[in-house]
């Protein structure tokens, strides 16, 4: 009830703003109004209409438990609902007076943040991508490579078509070795199905796809596993809490996988994590799997020996914008290791974009961050 109690709230005081603000504008272009004023008026209406709603997302938010996530959500609903309709308004205002630049002006502007709603909300949330990538860790002395399918971020509220495409998807790779990192079942705030229905129904599309891979399946806990392992009882995969699970490769080599829990991934248990890590067999493939890539700090820092880690939770920043990158991480690390492969200080680190999307009173939004599934070939 609190969500809907501050989602209330919050538009209530964002219509009034808005109201407020084309009265100005009607008063304005009512008598003489040049460039410069225009841009003034504009600049000093644009600075009070976003400290006002960000005070509005912030004091509404704190009625609810996840108030960061919740503050987010208001306001890209603030965005793409009332400030929609300001501009539309607004732009309707000048051209009504002749002002048909700023009209024309105004209007591109609202069609352009139409397209970036629709976009968001409607299509990059599906738009699954499969992302490629080939690394070399034979070190000289090449005796195979293994492909390496990693899957993160389901984080679904409801078993549908995008996740039977992820998981058709990622079998499609022929993959020799599949990963998981976290985050499989996440409902939306206050509505059905339950959290009990999807894990079922996650169960089932992952028995009857045929969900594995000819060295296994390997997967860690998320940040919203709650019924951590049950979520993926039963289904073959091999669930991995502080654990290391090893299989061999083709031509007499082993591979290691390390599977960290969450505070191990967060970098909060570094003792356990690096104890951990050491434990795989100096002669084996070490590959080092957590939900947040937060880790690879502590294993750089004590030169941990590890010759691949992958992690998720980052989402790829989920929105990300145009010459800055994602302005929202939730790691530690710097903003360029949100998603992709890259060399953390002689650790080769691959963190996904991930699959689903935050739920609970977050936006359901990807924006220039679509859905992937990552595909590691690994000569070793």
């Amino acid at each position: 009830m609190s969500l809907w109690v501050s989602t209330l709230l919050f538009h209530l005081a964002v219509a009034a703003l808005c109201v407020a603000t084309l009265r100005r504008w009607t008063r304005r272009l009512a008598g003489p109004f040049g460039p410069g004023r225009w841009l003034r008026s504009a600049a000093g209406d644009l600075a009070l209409l976003v400290a006002a709603t960000l005070a509005s997302a912030g004091g509404a938010a704190l009625l609810t438990p996840s108030s960061g996530f919740t503050a987010l959500r208001l306001l890209s609903q603030a965005l793409f609902g009332e400030g929609l309709l300001l501009l539309l308004a607004i732009a309707t205002l000048h051209g009504l007076r002749g002002r048909k630049l700023a009209a024309v002006a105004l209007g591109t502007f609202a069609l352009a943040l139409l397209a970036c709603y629709a976009d968001a909300y409607h299509v990059e949330p599906t738009e699954l991508e499969v992302r490629q990538y080939a690394i070399d860790l034979s070190r000289g002395t090449p005796r195979g490579r293994v492909r390496i399918v990693q899957m993160s971020d389901l984080q679904a509220n409801r078993i549908g078509a995008h996740e039977d495409r992820a998981v058709q998807t990622a079998l499609a790779q022929e993959p020799d070795i599949i990963i998981l990192t976290g985050d499989y079942v996440q409902p939306r705030t206050g509505l059905p199905p339950s959290r009990a229905e999807t894990t079922a129904d996650l169960k089932d599309l992952l028995r009857r796809r045929h969900f594995t891979a000819p060295l296994g399946v390997f997967a860690v806990e998320g940040d919203v596993d709650r019924d951590w392992p049950g979520v993926l009882a039963g289904t073959g995969v091999t669930a991995l809490s502080g654990t290391v699970a090893r299989v061999s490769l083709p031509g007499g080599r082993a591979l290691s996988i390390v599977g960290l829990t969450p505070p191990m991934s967060r970098g909060t248990d570094v003792p356990d994590l690096l104890s951990l890590a050491r434990s795989a067999p100096a002669g084996d493939l070490r590959l080092v799997i957590g939900h947040n890539p937060n880790f690879v700090q502590e294993l750089a820092e004590a030169s941990a020996p590890v010759d691949l880690a992958l992690a998720g939770h980052t989402h790829g920043g989920q929105v990300v914008l145009p010459l800055f990158g994602p302005p929202i991480t939730q790691m530690s690390l710097p903003r360029r290791y949100a998603s992709g492969l890259h060399d953390y200080r002689g650790i080769p680190l691959h963190v996904s974009a991930g699959i689903g999307m935050e739920r609970g009173t977050a936006p359901q939004i990807r924006f220039l961050c679509p859905p992937e599934i990552s595909v590691i070939d690994v000569r070793y």
